[in-house]
């Protein structure tokens, strides 16, 4: 174990609930890294935005770490424990209270260096990727997709809706949208595949710049949410694959937080709205 300490770190009660669901290989050789120093090492990158080769040298090697979050991304291990702590979150802030209402948004972004799906976004003037996401009205992520910023909003929707599948939707009846969802494609298929409404919310006439919306500043909070962790700050991955993983771990980085705080990461507090 490691001696030196992070503001990232995450600390023991916040290992005892994400360390039963991290899978362990019981073949080859013994394992040698602990897997807690891992995944700190993973949400060191999150946080900090540094790239794999630049982690301290007091976390396991690059290699390691990157193999560990390679084998996460992609079996299932991140949704696992991303949906286990939403669960909890959702148990301990409102208990009783269904999920009733979603809503979905996207933000352009740009990108560092090469990849898949790439494009621009002439209207907010990015060259790079788009994230599109749905949560609920506690802002927890439902569903998260990452195309080419050139993308439109109301065509990703129908591709995200579908990653709804499996997920607490049970109770939901309204799903929240603003002006770019507006597309009669997009109703036809919600008619045909979901059993909630999509509900536009407009601007109000005649308003200029950033305006508060009913219902969907939850949304918009989400993304302020994200928008802590410098890896997000811009879309540094290859992969959309990798995107929405760092999506989903600071979401879970999020939710640790909200059960078992961590005050040495105060500028990551969580403030419940009135």
């Amino acid at each position: 174990m490691r001696t030196h300490h992070y503001p990232s770190d995450i600390t023991d009660a916040q290992w005892a609930l994400i360390e039963p669901h991290v899978p362990v290989s019981t073949v080859g050789r013994p394992r040698k890294t602990h897997l807690r120093d891992v995944v700190n090492a993973v949400f060191y990158i999150l946080r900090t935005g540094c790239q794999w080769r630049y982690l301290p040298i007091d976390f396991p090697p690059k290699s390691t770490v990157w193999r560990y979050f390679d084998d996460w991304r992609s079996n299932g291990t991140l949704d696992t424990i991303h949906d286990m702590l939403r669960r909890k979150v959702r148990t301990a802030e409102k208990p009783g209270h269904p999920r009733t209402s979603a809503s979905v948004d996207s933000q352009s972004v740009d990108t560092t260096s090469g990849g898949e799906e790439r494009g621009r976004d002439n209207a907010k003037n990015v060259d790079g990727r788009k994230r599109h996401i749905v949560v609920d009205s506690m802002g927890l992520l439902l569903a998260v997709l990452v195309t080419a910023a050139n993308v439109d909003d109301a065509t990703a929707a129908t591709e995200l809706f579908s990653k709804l599948k499996g997920q607490p939707m049970g109770k939901v009846v309204q799903m929240y949208g603003d002006q770019k969802y507006h597309n009669m494609q997009l109703y036809q298929w919600v008619k045909d595949n979901a059993h909630w409404d999509l509900t536009i919310v407009r601007r109000p006439k005649g308003s200029e710049g950033w305006v508060k919306l009913p219902i969907r500043w939850t949304v918009e909070r989400t993304f302020a949410w994200l928008g802590r962790c410098r890896r997000l700050s811009k879309d540094r991955e290859r992969s959309v694959l990798s995107s929405e993983s760092f999506v989903k771990l600071a979401m879970i980085q999020l939710m640790l937080h909200r059960l078992h705080r961590n005050e040495a990461d105060t500028d990551f507090a969580y403030r419940k709205s009135a």
